[in-house]
């Protein structure tokens, strides 16, 4: 049996997609498309957004306790809610609502677990379905994190100060678990940001140092090693990371959010002085994960390493869609199936290490990209990571002219170290400013 649709699934797709139609100064039928189906999902005997189409619910299968009606996975609730609250904030006035529609609900539900989550919940009764992942691991733990990130972008829509008041609660509450707040991959990175934006708004350093224990949760958690043996050596695997803390198998969409999360991390420490070690673990994470993120797309890999029997639905490999799970050494990938809410892989990273030069070229980085000035025919490049470490740069011909172009660096005139008609890369030290000239 399928499932009814997700809430969440419609806005992983939607949400990078509306950042990829920004970035590329057009507008299609899909945005409108998916967000008006989303008000469907708002669940009026409990007044919030649920996980599932409430007129559906009754189709859920109940072969897992997520899959019962009115029960609900602890991240789940706040996940779709961050996307619309996002969204919201670039101005989509149906976001906004069903935000502030729901949000009161997700405020009781904080007060009444104490900014504790379990792992499934009744959402009409509270009443607790599953407390922990293990005994004595407590139960989804980084929640308080993805929570106190909802409160923020809220109490940025409304200017509303008990938003920011609930937010240092949950921040708060992740400080009693140090680096085992680590859940769920991308609900820690989350949590990170959160309490960075905290600590500048606040000045309390408690809250930096709690970022700190959640980056440090998300860097012991990942594969810090190339597999080449097996299914491994068909695509890269290096710097990726776990999805959650007992999981063998990397996952594409959590990677992804991974990946935004610690790339606006970077661009919201630029002022600030942290951990040295951070220039360095987040730049090169990211460097990793935008050259190795295609190999989920299952056309990229060899057939006979995708398994030949899935949990959900069916492999299609020439469909540009992501695989849900991808192993290293011997295991077949692909176990669970592709990963639909995954499809807005390739719109989430492209608008973050892309840059439009006029009409004909496009500026291709590998590192975060901290800050962006344009001026005609210019494109200025400030990058915070090591200066001991290096980066790829490319130069990517659209149009009908010429690539000529001077690329510098702190003012340094480069030279490309492979070039071609369509084509010039650059080897840039990983701190400093670049810039990157038309030469008429």
């Amino acid at each position: 049996m399928i499932p009814p649709a997700e809430s969440m699934v419609q806005l992983a797709v939607l949400t990078p997609f509306h950042e990829y139609e920004k970035w590329n100064g057009t507008q299609g039928n899909l945005y409108d498309d998916l967000l008006q189906g989303l008000s469907a999902f708002y669940d009026k005997q409990i007044n919030s957004i649920n996980r599932w189409l409430p007129e559906l619910e009754e189709d859920l299968d109940k072969s897992e306790e997520q899959k019962k009606e009115k029960v609900m996975d602890s991240w789940y609730l706040h996940h779709p809610l961050m996307n619309l609250a996002r969204l919201a904030l670039q101005g989509d006035k149906t976001a906004r609502k069903l935000v502030l529609d729901s949000i009161e609900y997700v405020v009781k539900v904080a007060h009444h677990f104490k900014y504790e989550w379990p792992v499934f919940y009744k959402m009409e009764t509270l009443e607790v379905a599953k407390e922990e992942t293990a005994e004595g691991e407590g139960g989804e733990n980084d929640v308080a994190g993805s929570y106190a990130h909802l409160m923020l972008l809220v109490f940025k829509l409304t200017k509303e100060k008990r938003y920011l008041a609930e937010a240092e609660k949950g921040a708060s509450k992740l400080a009693e678990w140090g680096t085992n707040v680590f859940y769920q991959a991308n609900n820690t990175a989350f949590s990170a940001g959160a309490l960075l934006e905290l600590y500048k708004l606040t000045n309390n350093k408690i809250y930096l140092e709690t970022s700190y224990a959640c980056l440090a949760g998300l860097f012991s958690n990942m594969q810090i090693w190339d597999c080449q043996y097996g299914n491994g050596k068909n695509y890269k695997n290096f710097f990726s990371i776990f999805p959650l803390k007992d999981a063998p198998y990397t996952a594409a969409y959590e990677e992804m959010e991974v990946y935004a999360a610690l790339s606006e991390y970077l661009i919201q420490a630029k002022d600030l002085e942290i951990l040295p070690s951070l220039r360095i673990l987040i730049p090169e994470f990211v460097k990793y994960a935008v050259n190795r993120i295609a190999c989920y797309y299952p056309a990229l890999l060899p057939e006979d390493m995708l398994s030949g029997e899935v949990k959900t639905g069916e492999i299609q490999p020439n469909l540009w869609v992501p695989l849900e799970d991808l192993y290293t050494g011997w295991q077949a990938s692909g176990q669970v199936g592709q990963e639909v809410y995954g499809a807005g892989l390739a719109f989430g990273i492209v608008p973050r290490q892309y840059i439009k030069l006029g009409d004909d070229f496009l500026i291709f980085i590998d590192y975060p990209l901290t800050r962006i000035t344009r001026r005609e025919g210019t494109v200025i490049i400030t990058l915070d990571g090591d200066r001991h470490l290096s980066c790829s740069l490319k130069i990517i011909k659209g149009g009908n002219r010429a690539i000529k172009m001077e690329v510098l660096h702190n003012n340094k005139s480069l030279q490309p170290v492979e070039k071609n008609a369509d084509m010039h890369q650059y080897e840039i030290p990983g701190q400093g400013v670049v810039k990157v000239q038309l030469i008429n």
